[in-house]
């Protein structure tokens, strides 16, 4: 049957998936030691940009080479964001204790900046992974594609929560964070990036 050919969509399908494992396995164990994150989720984003646009399917080697080429700037930029992202976050917590109006209003504010830092985050990593520039560029442009395109931004912040969410749900849903919860909602989200860049290409 058509559907079992070597070119079918059910074997393409597969292939994919099999390829976003191997990708989650990656990208964890990139970002055991904390401060590679940010080179390992632009290794990521490198790799599925180009599973979307049918591209290299190098799988292991594209993702290591994609790491070594933009490890010094993701670094950087990794440094400065998940620091911030981290203070944050330990103000929320510390924020806890403060009953009354003000606590809950300024929780609730920081909990905002905490998602727009994420969300500028994602698009920082996705642009650096498609495009040669410097840091200051690359965080002018990402903000850029941020406010010049708020709704979609906010629906790749939820997209790449989605895992989270799941988890928060149940823990049945681990297993699937383990194998595709990194590079499943990566994959979903350079679908939007590649039609979002291609103009500026």
């Amino acid at each position: 049957m058509a559907i079992f050919a070597t070119d079918g969509k059910l074997v393409n399908f597969l292939n994919r998936l099999g390829y976003l494992m191997v990708l989650n396995f990656l990208t964890v164990l990139c970002c055991i030691p904390i401060f590679t994150a940010g080179a390992a989720v632009t290794a990521l984003y490198s790799v599925t940009l180009r599973l979307v646009r049918k591209e290299d399917e190098k799988i292991i080697a594209g993702y290591f080479r994609a790491f070594c080429d933009n490890f010094k700037q993701a670094t950087l930029i990794w440094l400065a964001g998940g620091g911030l992202l981290l203070f944050l976050l330990f103000d929320i917590r510390l924020l806890l204790s403060v009953p009354g109006t003000f606590g809950q209003i300024y929780r609730t504010v920081l909990f905002g900046a905490v998602l727009l830092l994420v969300m500028l985050l994602i698009h920082v990593f996705a642009v650096l992974a498609r495009f040669d520039n410097t840091i200051k560029n690359t965080l002018k442009n990402a903000a850029l594609f941020c406010a010049g395109h708020i709704i979609p931004a906010a629906l790749m912040l939820v997209t790449a929560m989605v895992p989270v969410i799941l988890l928060m749900l149940s823990y049945r849903f681990l297993s699937v964070d383990i194998l595709i919860g990194i590079s499943g909602p990566a994959y979903l989200t350079s679908i939007y990036f590649t039609q979002l860049f291609k103009k500026y290409e």
